[in-house]
């Protein structure tokens, strides 16, 4: 039997993840690993981990200040360094953009942003920010509930990180 290149390399990509989460690495491991939490932390840790590994939608703030929607997920790479992924598109979908970048802290504090503050009470925004090795990048969330999700679950891969020998 004959295996064409596309199917060759979807193979080989399928045994490395296997090989990967058998020796423990990414996202399993931690949630994997953090076992001996306390119950009422742990009931809300695995909620939040789980939020920040799936792709969201956030809006990020540029250092000029423009506005941009990204894809934002959370990971953690081969030394268990906590990564963020923003991917962009462009051109209507034709060609998208990522960067990685290696997570070395969170802001929960950020203020709003110039002109995107709103009088409704129930539609206010919340704003987080991430620190890497060379800025802060600054999200906006939809509502308070949604950021609070962002920020438990990377404060505790951060957390994990620290903890790790």
């Amino acid at each position: 039997m004959t295996l064409t290149a596309g199917a060759a390399t979807a193979l080989r990509g399928a045994a490395t993840l296997k090989a990967r989460l058998r020796n423990g690495y990414g996202a399993a491991a931690l949630v994997l690993a953090d076992e001996h939490a306390e119950d009422g932390k742990e009931s809300t840790m695995i909620p939040s981990l789980n939020f920040v590994f799936k792709r969201g939608e956030l809006l990020k703030r540029t250092r000029q200040g423009t506005l941009h929607w990204k894809q934002v997920c959370f990971c953690a790479n081969s030394t268990l360094q906590v990564v963020v992924k923003l991917k962009s598109k462009h051109m209507g979908g034709a060609f998208t953009k990522t960067k990685k970048f290696i997570v070395s802290g969170i802001y929960y504090d950020i203020q709003a942003w110039p002109g995107r503050e709103t009088e409704d009470y129930y539609h206010q925004r919340a704003y987080f920010g991430i620190q890497t090795a060379d800025r802060i990048i600054e999200f906006e969330c939809k509502n308070k509930a949604e950021k609070q999700m962002w920020t438990d679950g990377i404060q505790h891969m951060l957390n994990y990180h620290i903890g790790m020998p």
